[in-house]
């Protein structure tokens, strides 16, 4: 052998027991894996500390004891490894302890001693958290990485199997290691020298190969960095191991947060501080992030506004916010560790009994639990209260239930919201009494056999919708109110009395025959006789029928008695009308004693006008009367108005202008006054078309609306000018004439002027 084969052979030993010492006592977790059997072929001690097992057991165990993938799905990643389509790889695997944890392992592909083999790095990830989207773009920026650095590797493996056939397995091994660490790799001597790195090292600094040769470890620190970066390696001199977290300097200036792990490395007498440093940057970031998180999600927690207590698996609280102190009583301090049961003491609305354990509950069944809208919750002062809750399992990624997290309110409102919302379901809510849906329902609940007979009582108030349109819609509800409340006093507890709408109203009695029903309308009728609502007096028309037979349609019966009802109202409610009409220019003259001397005016000289143009008595009386009652819509008019001491704005004469179409209707609703109830509503036309309320022009007009126009428009200049001086007879002449043709028929203008002259 030669000299130099001599010398080579010295340099292959001399790595052996390098590349062997930095395999062998590396921090990172190494397998060298035969790809066809599965077969562990070689690990580090690292390795056997994490799985918990020997050496010699190591290297007799297949992968498949380790990894939770089933034997074909873990061949299918050995492939997928062996072709290089993938080098990252994440997995759970079982530990000898039991422990199930998870890794990322990053694989290569090597070729030693003619063998192929895939040298495995193991990295424990347990509990660590990551946001999945910078995880998927770490995952991606690492394979592409280690795709280079295999790259790498490779080329530099064909060198060496070209040169130095006998190094093979050494340099693959070797550089393998160094480009698949998820970190900068580093080797310094005993003087603190960097003597050996990985390409990683160059990237994550920013030096060069070049410049690195010359680095020395406290190069890369400064301040209380450097004094524990020096500490944690004076550790590693004494005792084998150290790590620590700091700021590492890089070429540019810049400061890396990295934590560093590093060992002891003996070889040929000397010792090399080795290690690994990763860049935890982003980790703390993390760290950082998820600290604010929980403490924002505590304040939020703290300051949301129902209840809300958190306990363990065992039911023993934990969290307990500013509400749920309020609602139970019970302070933060009080209530940390006690039984849930204990804080939230909770019973059965209906008999008081003690309500189940919800926490129990979603302990046992995992799943998310309410509680009935029947709960009362008992405060430690011994109050109570409704509340609504639900309550949701804390399941970790195993399945298993660490706790509970209740949240709950107070549901006293909103009972009283449901009530009240149930409440007016089935009941007017003008009355009180039941409404529609309610009588149709106990209709056909006490349409039986054993309700025989059963009788029907329809009644209807009358002068509703006079008393609405005279008096408006308060007094009108005034009087439906009186209505409920005279028929409800006058039933039994058993009878169902309800407003089916309108004026109309309909009472269920259950076994009453026609003697009792009529009585009970008798008894109803007398207390109606003795109400009143201001000055209109409750009138009220009665109707009835009564069903003996179970085969008879109680829909027939119904409108037997609503037939009834009506024929009655045909006769009662006419003398109602006639004698409201009546209530109502009287209560107008009571409040405005003005409208009444002018409406007596207006009245005196429509009829004699009417008379002096040739209308029979009967014609010239109805005109009195229309005279008289011609303002009777004003009842209608918003108080204040008709006796405003200031002048009247747009909005007051728009109010105004609506007292025609009132008095109508007031009108026409009375047989009695119906034939005046035009002449009313025409009274403030005007003859060339521009009045109101239809614009009607000339002799479209009634003739005796044109008559009461002058004498009305006469009367308001000489008597009733509010705002300013009243006009002189002879002033107002001269109005009517300048306007005779354009606002007053021209022929009933002469007349009347006559008649106005005569009198002077």
């Amino acid at each position: 052998m030669s000299k130099l084969d001599d010398h080579r052979t010295g340099q292959i030993k001399k790595n052996d027991a390098f590349f062997e010492e930095l395999f062998r006592n590396n921090t990172e977790i190494m397998l060298l894996i035969d790809p066809e059997s599965l077969k562990i072929e070689d690990c580090n001690i690292s390795a056997c500390e994490f799985y918990g097992k020997s050496h010699d057991k190591m290297i007799t165990s297949k992968i498949t004891h380790f990894n939770c993938l089933s034997e074909e799905q873990l061949k299918k990643e050995i492939t997928r490894a062996k072709n290089k389509e993938r080098k990252q790889f994440y997995f759970k695997q079982l530990r000898a302890n039991g422990e199930i944890c998870d890794v990322e392992v990053r694989t290569s592909p090597v070729a030693l001693e003619g063998r192929n083999y895939l040298l495995s790095i193991v990295t424990d990830i347990s509990g660590l958290q990551l946001d999945s989207d910078l995880l998927r773009q770490e995952n991606t920026l690492l394979e592409k990485r280690v795709a280079e650095r295999i790259d790498d590797l490779n080329e530099l493996n064909n060198q060496l199997i070209v040169a130095k056939a006998e190094l093979e397995r050494e340099m693959v091994f070797i550089n393998a290691l160094f480009e698949s660490i998820p970190g900068y790799l580093y080797v310094y001597d005993e003087t603190g020298k960097l003597i050996k790195w990985n390409k990683k090292h160059e990237e994550m600094t920013g030096y060069s190969a070049e410049e690195l040769a010359h680095m020395t470890l406290d190069q890369w620190f400064e301040g209380e960095d450097l004094i524990r970066v020096m500490a944690a390696v004076e550790a590693v001199y004494k005792t084998g191991y150290g790590e620590v977290d700091a700021n590492l300097i890089t070429k540019g200036g810049g400061k890396l947060l990295i934590r560093s792990n590093g060992v002891l490395m003996n070889l040929d007498g000397k010792r090399y501080f080795t290690g690994v440093g990763i860049d935890i940057t982003e980790s703390k970031r993390l760290e950082s992030a998820l600290e604010q998180e929980s403490k924002l999600l505590e304040t939020t927690l703290i300051s949301v506004g129902d209840g809300v207590i958190s306990c363990d698996r065992n039911g023993q609280i934990l969290f307990i916010n500013r509400v749920a102190e309020e609602l139970t009583g019970w302070t933060k301090n009080e209530a940390l560790g006690k039984p849930f049961e204990d804080v939230f003491n909770i019973v059965n609305d209906t008999n008081h009994e003690k309500a189940g354990n919800i926490v129990a509950d979603v302990i046992t069944t995992k799943s998310i639990r309410e509680l009935d809208n029947q709960t009362l919750l008992i405060a430690s002062d011994g109050s109570e209260r409704p509340i609504e809750d639900s309550a949701a399992p804390i399941i970790d990624e195993g399945g298993e239930v660490l706790g509970v997290v209740v949240v709950f309110r107070d549901y006293t409102e909103k009972k009283q919201k449901l009530e009240q919302i149930q409440f007016l379901s089935y009941h007017d809510q003008l009355t009180g009494l039941y409404n529609r849906r309610f009588y149709e329902k106990e209709l056909r609940r006490m349409d039986t056999l054993r309700n025989l007979p059963l009788s029907l009582i329809m009644g209807d108030v009358n002068g509703l919708k006079l008393v609405n349109d005279s008096f408006g819609h308060v007094m009108g509800d005034e009087l439906l109110k009186k209505a409920a409340a005279v028929i409800s006093k006058s039933c039994r507890a058993d009878d169902v009395v309800a407003r089916l709408g309108g004026d109309e109203f309909v009472v269920l009695l259950p076994k009453t025959d026609q003697v009792v029903a009529e009585e009970i309308i008798a008894r109803i009728e007398k207390l109606a006789s003795k109400e009143k609502v201001g000055t209109m007096e409750l009138s009220i028309s009665f109707g009835f029928e009564t069903k003996y037979d179970k085969d008879e349609d109680i829909q027939q019966v119904f409108k037997k008695a609503e037939d009834y009802m009506y024929r009655r109202k045909l006769t009662e409610s006419l003398g109602m009308r006639n004698k409201t009409v009546g209530m109502v220019i009287e209560t107008l003259f009571d409040k405005y004693q003005k409208e009444m001397l002018h409406s007596e005016r207006v009245s005196k000289l429509s009829a004699e006008l009417g008379s002096k143009i040739g209308l029979n008595i009967k014609d010239s009386h109805d005109l009195k009367t229309a005279g008289l009652m011609h303002d009777i819509g004003k009842i209608g008019i918003a108080d204040g108005i008709l006796d405003k001491s200031e002048k009247l704005n747009d909005e007051d004469w728009a109010e105004i202008r609506r007292h025609p179409e009132i008095g109508y209707r007031i009108l026409s609703s009375a047989n009695e006054f119906a034939e005046i109830a035009d002449h009313i509503l025409e009274s403030h036309e005007r003859w060339d078309g521009c009045g109101y309320p239809k614009g009607l022009k000339g002799e479209e007009i009634s003739l005796e609306a044109r008559i009461i126009a002058i004498a009305d428009a006469y009367d308001a200049m000489t008597k009733m000018r509010f705002h300013m001086e009243s006009l002189t007879v002879e002033e107002a002449i001269e109005e009517i004439n300048r306007c005779s043709g354009t606002q007053f028929d021209p022929e009933i203008a002469r007349v009347f002027i006559d008649i106005i002259k005569n009198e002077d």
